[in-house]
């Protein structure tokens, strides 16, 4: 763990926005790494080695930091020039009494703005009230990684815009966040 995941997370907030052949390359050598560290055969199936392990996913560590990153921008605890880029949806409508972010447009879907909004809005909101950036991560890596264990038709999405989502109510009450 201490010797490679931490060249997997180096700035991978800005390199998740690549092309797919690359992310799919830079996966590939991400479960290498985890069937080398458990010593099991090439052919074991990736995500039972994840949950062996208690890794998420690359595409999940990608989501948890960028999630993590819009926690300290909402909390002002970011640099400067990215506190009041984002606004709250407002008005009836259920997006706003949920407090999603609104989503900004974007031809691409690699801006970091679309991306953040579109991240944070599919945290539950008892998640997004958490006391502290280390309470949340915890609590949220924790919430992915018990639905990616439970959710039997889970599938490795590698894309940069894809997040995947948290179905299982049940799951966010057995997580402690505050």
């Amino acid at each position: 763990n201490a010797l490679m995941l931490p060249h997997f997370d180096h700035l991978d907030i800005i390199w998740c926005k690549t092309f797919k052949n690359k992310l799919k390359e830079l996966d590939i050598m991400y479960k290498k790494v985890a069937k080398i560290a458990l010593d099991v055969n090439v052919r074991e199936s990736s995500v039972e080695v994840y949950k062996n392990m208690s890794w998420l996913p690359l595409h999940l560590r990608r989501q948890l930091h960028l999630s993590c990153y819009m926690y300290r921008v909402l909390n002002e605890t970011c640099p400067k020039h990215f506190v009041g880029k984002f606004n709250y949806i407002s008005g009836g409508s259920r997006d706003g009494e949920n407090c999603n972010l609104y989503t900004h447009k974007s031809r691409s879907h690699k801006e970091f703005f679309y991306l953040g909004a579109k991240a944070w809005n599919i945290i539950p909101s008892m998640l997004r009230t958490s006391e502290s950036i280390n309470k949340f991560k915890n609590a949220y890596k924790a919430i992915l990684l018990t639905t990616m264990m439970e959710d039997e038709s889970y599938n490795t999405d590698n894309s940069y815009n894809k997040f995947y989502p948290i179905k299982h109510d049940n799951v966010i009450n057995n997580i402690s966040v505050r």
